[in-house]
């Protein structure tokens, strides 16, 4: 992790609403670098403290950009350029797609190269090597499938209801004179029920 370039000193005296906006950016930074899986807690307060400091800096040419969201434009700039410097590949319009997020779970990342994520170079050999194979099985395989249509299965009632109900539609007669004796059922039960 290194020494930290910024102290606390150094910033200017925060009211309550700044602190809370502040606040606020950290933990959304620390729910993305999170949700990549990172479970370490020291490297994620490391990362994160960062990545506020580079929102901080931007802030003084964009104060009217909410904190959040200067956080997590240079969150997901910064993991996207380490991502795109380990794979030497580059990735579409600068940002981290699901095949780079893919790509870090795939090689392991959160798991035993927790240390490494957004250091500079040089990186160990195995993780970059491990990067680029999953990035490649990352990718889209489309397989082209043919579905057969089959016919359905039914039990003996629906099979009975299946033939009933071509019946009916067939013959409107016997619709009519079902739907006839269905309303008068109906009608008398309605009568002895009220009367």
């Amino acid at each position: 992790m290194g020494a930290p370039r910024h102290s606390l000193e150094t910033l200017r005296p925060l009211s309550e609403g700044e602190l809370n906006e502040w606040e606020e950016a950290y933990a959304a930074v620390e729910a993305y670098l999170q949700a990549l899986r990172l479970r370490n807690r020291l490297l994620v307060a490391e990362l994160v403290r960062r990545i506020l400091w580079r929102a901080s800096e931007r802030r003084v040419n964009e104060p009217d950009k909410p904190a959040r969201l200067l956080a997590m434009e240079e969150a997901l700039s910064e993991v996207a350029d380490w991502t795109q410097d380990v794979l030497d590949v580059p990735l579409e319009n600068r940002r981290l797609a699901a095949r780079g997020r893919l790509a870090l779970l795939l090689a392991g990342m959160p798991g035993q190269w927790q240390g490494v994520f957004l250091t500079p170079r040089p990186w160990p050999l195995e993780f970059v090597e491990s990067m680029k194979k999953s990035y490649l099985a990352a990718g889209p395989q489309f397989a082209e499938l043919t579905m057969i249509p089959k016919p359905l299965e039914l039990n003996s009632i629906g099979s009975g209801a299946a033939q009933w109900w071509e019946t009916m539609d067939r013959k409107p007669i016997v619709r009519l004179m079902f739907t006839g004796t269905l309303l008068a059922a109906i009608l008398l039960i309605v009568w002895f029920i009220l009367f």
